[in-house]
């Protein structure tokens, strides 16, 4: 995975720079002081308010020039992680042009959150010769630097700009608190950026890697084991190979392992909205708690965001929105369709969950059938591979139609039958002709003479008798949970069952003279049949009897 992404994000960085990075780094909030040639300084606040980071001088004044200033010199100072600190972990610079503090490590009443009195004075020390360095790797990495260290003016510079510290630093600190800075105090020191990329390649080039350790130089090249995505160390040993010489996973080299630091880098500071980036040829989903954590990848060969032909999605149920049949509706792009499969079949519940832990207020069904399905739509809507969906439509569509069912969303359980035929119909399958349905099954409903039903029509009529016998219920508001105990039969005979239970349970209210239903529950007791209702497609056969317009009520000008 690694080198692909290298290779797609090289592309971009080869033609940008650090500036695809910058472009979208922020600074955090804090008090930060630009030292001038001169010694003298200037203080900024950068604060939130509002949700929005507000960067100003001490007297309010916003000034964007200067904030893009802090922001390339804040790139090349900030240190990996704590762990990769340089010297301590409360400093979080690497090198000696700044320093990143946070305000409690001067002020906090807990001695042990202070910084500690030398822990400066130390670093400077050791930024003046890397001689804290002293594995064997280190080693061998810093003799390309050994040069660029020993430079005379470089070594007068980290002693002036150590001195400016110590004289300044109790001001700096004493006026942060006065301004009642809360975060970070960090100061720059103004010098050319290419000097701060500089110093901060060297910290990298040590750094970069896990574990120096298992650092080899091979012809010249120094290789090692990426602390990208990567957990292997003493306390860690899980990806170890136990049974080889070289122990690591892979190895990348150190020029690799700095691209895919600033992968990252641009990974983690891409917008939130911004959730398929490189996405011409790869697929990436990052876990944005952890920023810097891929939880999906995969290489896209041919993109499908326009679909080869148009989906027609049909009013297959004959749904009225008030007394106005629901019009059909083409779709011709994929984000479309994906949107109308979020709405209708997920309520909106889809693409917020297509990663991690679903939403924990949802039903725990509900969360179940969004687990059992996101992939196969991660794998159309994001990758453009079908194989799965419309595999997946066919199965669970109807168990997804049901949910809005038993929480009494009927228009929507109907638009979700609706959904599910035209999608079936897009790839060659006969769905059920229900304007046909209605005509048939009133003709043997109006006939004295009883004629056998085949499965379809029996769960049809099953389905429609199921509503009409909820309608004749006193309760104020007819619920879809009243269909469950149907639901829940799982064949022809149990459906029957329940039936004969619920008419008797109703049979107050409805006229004995009345021959449709009569004729209609003589139909259904003489079906001999024994298919199953559940996990089948007699499902969608009874669901569309009980979604569509009721038989019992049509107008006698309907029935001739």
């Amino acid at each position: 995975m690694i080198h692909d992404l290298l290779e797609v994000f090289k592309k971009e960085y080869d033609q940008k720079g650090d500036k695809l990075i910058l472009d979208n780094y922020e600074l955090k909030e804090g008090f930060y002081i630009k030292v001038k040639q001169d010694g003298s300084f200037e203080p900024f606040i950068l604060k939130k308010k509002n949700r929005e980071l507000i960067f100003s001088d001490i007297d309010g004044g916003l000034n964007h020039s200067v904030y893009e200033w802090f922001k390339a010199r804040d790139y090349y100072s900030r240190y990996l992680n704590s762990n990769k600190s340089f010297y301590d972990k409360k400093l979080h610079n690497i090198n000696y042009l700044s320093i990143f503090v946070k305000i409690e490590s001067f002020v906090s009443e807990d001695e042990k959150k202070l910084l500690n009195k030398d822990a400066i004075q130390n670093q400077y020390k050791y930024l003046y010769t890397y001689s804290k360095f002293t594995k064997k790797q280190e080693k061998e990495i810093l003799k390309s630097y050994q040069n660029y260290l020993k430079k005379r003016g470089r070594k007068k510079d980290i002693i002036k700009k150590y001195r400016w510290i110590k004289n300044h630093l109790t001001e700096v600190v004493a006026l942060a608190k006065e301004l009642e800075i809360k975060n970070y105090i960090k100061i720059f020191f103004d010098e050319d950026l290419e000097v701060y990329k500089k110093e901060s390649e060297i910290y990298y080039a040590i750094k970069i890697f896990n574990d120096i350790s298992y650092s080899v130089k091979i012809e010249e090249q120094v290789y090692g084991l990426s602390d990208t995505n990567m957990g292997l160390n003493a306390k860690k040993p899980f990806l170890e190979h136990k049974n080889r010489n070289l122990k690591t996973p892979f190895m990348i080299k150190k020029e690799d392992a700095l691209l895919l630091k600033k992968f990252f880098d641009w990974l983690k500071f891409q917008d939130y909205q911004n959730k398929t980036p490189l996405a011409n040829e790869m697929f990436i989903n990052r876990d944005f708690k952890e920023k810097d954590l891929i939880v999906d990848f995969d290489y896209i060969p041919i993109q499908t965001r326009k679909l080869i032909k148009p989906i027609q999605i049909k009013n297959h149920l004959l749904l009225k929105n008030s007394t106005i049949l629901i019009e059909d509706e083409e779709i011709e792009y994929l984000n479309i369709l994906e949107d109308k499969v979020d709405e209708i079949l997920y309520n909106r519940q889809l693409k917020n969950n297509y990663y991690g832990e679903v939403y924990n207020k949802l039903d725990n069904h509900f969360a179940s059938l969004i687990y059992s399905t996101r992939d196969a739509m991660v794998n159309y809507f994001k990758k453009y591979d079908d194989r799965g969906f419309f595999v997946v439509i066919k199965k669970y569509a109807s168990y997804l139609a049901i949910e809005h069912l038993v929480r009494s969303r009927f228009f929507q359980a109907g638009m979700s039958l609706n959904l599910k035929f035209s999608l079936l119909e897009y790839k060659g399958e006969e769905v059920m002709d229900i304007k046909k349905m209605q005509e048939s099954m009133l003709d043997k409903l109006l006939e004295n003479e009883y004629d056998t039903l085949t499965s379809e029509e029996f769960f049809y009529l099953c389905g429609q008798v199921a509503r009409y016998l909820i309608n004749q219920s006193e309760a104020h508001e007819k619920k879809g949970d009243m269909l469950e105990a149907y639901l829940r039969a799982n064949n022809a005979k149990k459906l029957k069952r329940v039936i004969e239970m619920e008419y008797f349970k109703y049979k107050h209210a409805i006229s004995i003279n009345f021959v449709k239903i009569n004729n209609a529950l003589s139909l259904i007791m003489a079906y001999d049949g024994d298919e199953k209702l559940t996990l089948s497609s007699n499902m969608d056969s009874f669901l569309v009897g009980a979604l569509s317009d009721n038989l019992f009520y049509m107008k006698k000008e309907e029935e001739k």
